[in-house]
C-alpha cells in the first residue's frame, strides 16, 4: 500500500508542484519572521552552504562516482545553480529594497508566461487559445491578490529601477526552468549537490559586496538559526527537488504555471501563522488561479 501511494505521489505533478509552491511560500513567511535581523546575502550564502554540506554527507559515494559522467556537464551545472538559485534570489532581494510589494507580485506573476513563451520558442511546444486564457486567468488571480481587489491600486502603479531588477530575476529563473530540459540522467540529489555548490560559490561574491557596504548581519539567536534551517531544507532543498520532478513530468511550460500559486499560499500562510486579516479577495484569487491551471492542464489539453 505504501509503495503504491509513493508511486502515485512521485508521479503526480500537480500535487508535487503545489507542495513545492507551499514550501516557497513558507520562505516568504520565514523572511518576514526574521524581520531584517539577518542580511539577505547571508541568508543566500548559508542556505546553500547547509544544503551542499547535507547532500555531501548524505550521498558522498554517488557524488564521487558521478564526476566522470558529469565532466561534460559541469559548465551547465554551475550555470544553472549560479543563475537559477543565487542569481534569482540575490536580484529578488535587491528588487525588494527598490520597489513595492505590489510591483514585485505583479512582475513575478508574469514568470509563467515567460517560461511558456520560452517553451514555445525554443522547444516548439504547442499551446492553444484555451491554454493562453488559462495563463491569463492565473495572472488575473495574482493581480486581484496583490491589489487587494482594488483597481485604483493598479492604476496608480509606477515603474522604477527595482522593477527592472525584479524582471531580470524572473527572467533568470525562467531560464533555469527551461534549462532543466537538458538535465543529465543522474540522481536528483546528486544534481542538487552540484547546483548548491554553484549557488554557494556565486553567493560568496554577493556576500563580499554586502560586506563592502557594511550591511552584513549574521544570525544572532536560536530563532535566527531555526529560520535559516527552515529556508535551507524546505524552500531550498525540498521544494527545488519537487519543482525539478514536476518539470520532468509535465514540462517547463505547464510546471511554470503553478508559480502563480505561490503568492496566494504566502497570503494564506500569513493568515494562519502571522494572524493577518482574511479577506474575500484571498479566496477569489485562489479560485481564479486554480481555474486558470484547470483550463490549461485539463480543458486546454483536450481541445
Amino acid at each position: 500500500m505504501l509503495i503504491i501511494l509513493k508511486k502515485l505521489t512521485i508521479n503526480n505533478a500537480p500535487l508535487l508542484l503545489a507542495l513545492c509552491m507551499l514550501g516557497w511560500a513558507g520562505n516568504t513567511i520565514a523572511g518576514r519572521l526574521s524581520s531584517g535581523e539577518i542580511s539577505p546575502m547571508v541568508i543566500v550564502f548559508l542556505r546553500w552552504a547547509i544544503v551542499a554540506t547535507f547532500l555531501l554527507l548524505l550521498k558522498p559515494s554517488k557524488i564521487i562516482n558521478s564526476l566522470p559522467t558529469l565532466k561534460r556537464k559541469i559548465g551547465w551545472l554551475f550555470l544553472m545553480g549560479g543563475v537559477g538559485y543565487t542569481g534569482f534570489n540575490s536580484l529578488f532581494y535587491v528588487a525588494a529594497h527598490q520597489t513595492t510589494a505590489i510591483n514585485l507580485g505583479i512582475i513575478q506573476g508574469v514568470m509563467p508566461a515567460m517560461i511558456l513563451a520560452g517553451s514555445v520558442i525554443f522547444f516548439r511546444e504547442k499551446i492553444n487559445l484555451i491554454q493562453i486564457i488559462g495563463v491569463i486567468m492565473t495572472f488575473l488571480g495574482v493581480l486581484i491578490l496583490v491589489s487587494k481587489a482594488n483597481i485604483k491600486v493598479l492604476l496608480l502603479l509606477s515603474l522604477n529601477y527595482g522593477d527592472l531588477v525584479m524582471f531580470l530575476s524572473c527572467f533568470l529563473y525562467a531560464g533555469f526552468t527551461l534549462g532543466l530540459r537538458n538535465k543529465p540522467p543522474i540522481d536528483p540529489l546528486v544534481m542538487m549537490f552540484f547546483f548548491s555548490i554553484a549557488a554557494l560559490f556565486s553567493a560568496v561574491g554577493c556576500l563580499f559586496v554586502e560586506y563592502y557596504y557594511q550591511l552584513v548581519k549574521w544570525p544572532s539567536d536560536l530563532s535566527d538559526y531555526l529560520i535559516i534551517l527552515y529556508i535551507a531544507f524546505i524552500p531550498s532543498l525540498f521544494s527545488q527537488l519537487l519543482f525539478i520532478r514536476g518539470v520532468e513530468l509535465i514540462g517547463a511550460g505547464k510546471a511554470g504555471l503553478f508559480i502563480n500559486l505561490m503568492p496566494i499560499f504566502s497570503a494564506l500562510l500569513g493568515i494562519i501563522i502571522l494572524k493577518e486579516a482574511i479577506e474575500i479577495f484571498h479566496f477569489a484569487s485562489l479560485a481564479i488561479v486554480l481555474f486558470g491551471i484547470y483550463l490549461f492542464m485539463i480543458i486546454g489539453k483536450t481541445s
